[in-house]
């Protein structure tokens, strides 16, 4: 049995029998805080009053995406990133009627969107291509991407990198320094399968995406729900973490930029992965890991505001962690986060009050953010963040 296999059986994620309701802080630019405003709060607000939201969220600098426990899709903040051509919203609006929504995706200025049927749906920017309709058009509606089997789908600044259930990978969008997964810098504006190999969907043979949001929540924690700036990662099947394109400031956790995808170190205990701008953090072996980017905020969570590119910083001395998140600036990673124990742990750059913590003080170490204990999931925008607790 694989250590994923492990993992959801023994149900890290909660089940369809569970309540969650769903909160947000720091800022909310273009109303992607979901709170109505947007105005910045240092300490978390509940989003409407329902109980039946999901682990299934991701957010984006300026929009953030949700499923709810009845598989129907809600997103708010911008409208070129909502998914329905209509105009930006500061509370969630159901998208369409759907019923079937499985796994979400973000990144610069876009939006993926896939359901139980394996069908992928993005919108935003089509910028070097990275929309996969063979243009650079960009959409404020959904457009379908090819293809019916599709897991896990995530973008960068102009790159796009997904999975499918078969493990394949694929990418498409601006090729520059082999981000696309392709072992070249060739821009494609269709999605093209990259390096060979089955084993690229971490969670392929643990999970079923005709189970839903679920299956989708654990997706997610081995594929991240957005790719780095000029950059990419993914744990595989096997438990090993891997990364590609430019890397100059330990973007993917290690020295050297690569056209080809390299594993992180070798180790085969990787549970969790997100990728920010310049940087990123995972959970291996239970520990919560931080590296790459400028740390001007002291987000690798190592007691200074500085850094060694490559080096993989420990959050130790917190306990295990579950979920890990790290901050979609556009070119810096400047806040990272993790959940211990239900409790939310944030370091780096606290500005509009992202950590939750009732301040807007910056710190170079991990330090709980909201005084509450029962968070199952964290994402992290630019400058806001939102989580998930139980009912």
């Amino acid at each position: 049995m694989s250590v994923f296999q492990n993992q959801i059986m023994a149900g890290s994620s909660g089940s369809q029998g569970d309540r969650y309701t769903l909160w947000s802080w720091g800022a909310s630019p273009n109303g992607n805080g979901g709170r109505g405003n947007n105005t910045s709060v240092s300490s978390p607000v509940q989003i409407g009053s329902d109980d039946d939201w999901t682990p299934m969220i991701v957010m984006g600098a300026n929009d953030a995406h949700a499923i709810k426990s009845d598989g129907t899709l809600w997103s708010w903040g911008i409208g070129s990133q909502r998914g329905d051509a209509g105009a930006g919203v500061s509370s969630p609006v159901q998208i369409g009627s759907a019923t079937n929504w499985y796994n979400l995706g973000t990144g610069y200025q876009n939006a993926w969107f896939i359901n139980s049927s394996g069908e992928l749906f993005g919108c935003g920017s089509g910028s070097d291509g990275k929309l996969g309709q063979s243009n650079t058009t960009s959409y404020s509606s959904m457009v379908q991407v090819a293809g019916t089997t599709w897991a896990a789908c995530a973008s960068g600044n102009g790159h796009t990198l997904a999975t499918k259930t078969d493990g394949t990978i694929w990418g498409w969008g601006g090729g520059a320094q082999g981000r696309t997964w392709h072992n070249t810098t060739t821009n494609y504006s269709s999605p093209v399968q990259g390096i060979a190999g089955t084993d690229w969907w971490g969670a392929r043979g643990s999970v079923d995406i005709a189970d839903g949001w679920e299956a989708g929540v654990e997706t997610a924690k081995l594929f991240g729900s957005s790719q780095g700036y000029w950059s990419s990662m993914v744990i595989d099947a096997n438990g090993k973490a891997w990364g590609a394109g430019w890397n100059s400031l330990g973007n993917y956790a290690m020295s050297g930029s690569n056209t080809s995808p390299r594993q992180v170190g070798s180790d085969t205990t990787w549970t969790n992965l997100s990728h920010g701008g310049f940087g990123g953090c995972g959970i291996n072996n239970g520990a919560m890991l931080a590296w790459g980017g400028y740390n001007m905020g002291g987000e690798l969570g190592n007691g200074t505001t500085s850094g060694t590119a490559g080096t993989l910083y420990s959050w130790a001395g917190t306990g295990t962690a579950t979920d890990c998140a790290a901050g979609t600036n556009l070119y810096y990673s400047k806040v990272n986060g993790m959940i211990v124990g239900g409790t939310l742990y944030f370091s780096g750059y606290n500005a509009n009050g992202c950590f939750g913590k009732g301040n807007t003080t910056n710190y170079s170490s991990p330090v709980q953010g909201p005084s509450t204990t029962d968070w199952v999931k964290v994402v992290i925008g630019e400058t806001s963040a939102m989580g998930v607790r139980e009912a």
